[in-house]
């Protein structure tokens, strides 16, 4: 049978046939990079009540945390520098899907946002800015072939689970974000860094499988849809 994903929706006000509205939203890439990888997608609506993660989370096999905005700096302890766009209920409420996977052996992979989400929730921060002109993280550009280009390389651990993955001791990746790790939680271990030192992917210590991406996979070539098959193999070997 094939593994139940839950993948989580971000809510997004957009323009509709009914005028504006707030929709619960997920890009196809994901679903799809699910499929291909022989799994089956459930969407879980954002910002439900932290009561309903313990059952949520018992229903699927695994859970994958997606992009979206920022996580609020509230969550970590921060005032915000700039008014970005951020939602502490759905923050909450993630932070409880992270819980409970956790507490029920539930394997996740964090991607972007999800990367910072899934570090916040066990105790770490975030640099809220980034991009600088001419650096590593170039400013986040509009031109969609551009965002969804590889535009720098992480460098992985000699130890690590991506090292391992790609058979490589780098990878090329996008760029979608313009916040990121700054002190990593005590329960993850880095995977992967940039040039200018900021943590790109990590990984749970200990037995829980977690590990978090700061790039899309899903938007990227065969190379990269190698994480959804390893994703894959913990609830086989679950």
């Amino acid at each position: 049978m094939k593994p139940l994903i839950g993948i989580t929706a971000w809510k997004r006000r957009l323009e509709t046939y009914y005028g504006p509205d707030t929709l619960q939203t997920l890009s196809v890439n994901y679903t799809d990079a699910v499929r291909a990888a022989g799994m089956t997608p459930i969407i879980l609506p954002a910002a439900m009540e932290d009561s309903d993660a313990k059952r949520l989370v018992a229903t699927v096999d695994g859970l994958i945390l997606s992009g979206g905005s920022d996580v609020d700096p509230a969550s970590y302890g921060k005032r915000p520098k700039e008014s970005y766009d951020h939602s502490t209920e759905v923050d909450d409420f993630e932070a409880s899907l992270v819980r409970e996977a956790r507490a029920q052996n539930k394997p996740v992979l964090a991607i972007c946002r999800g990367l910072q989400l899934l570090n916040v929730a066990l105790g770490g921060t975030l640099n809220q800015e980034v991009t600088s002109e001419g650096g590593v993280h170039e400013p986040v550009t509009r031109d969609h072939v551009e965002m969804n280009a590889r535009r720098h390389v992480v460098t992985f651990e000699d130890d690590s689970i991506l090292a391992g993955m790609y058979g490589a001791s780098e990878a090329k990746v996008n760029t979608l974000h313009h916040q990121g790790v700054d002190r990593l939680a005590d329960d993850l271990i880095v995977e992967g860094t940039t040039d200018d030192g900021l943590i790109e992917a990590a990984r749970c210590r200990g037995d829980w499988w977690a590990l978090g991406v700061q790039w899309h996979p899903e938007r990227l070539d065969e190379d990269h849809q190698g994480l959804f098959a390893l994703f894959r193999e913990q609830m086989l070997d679950n």
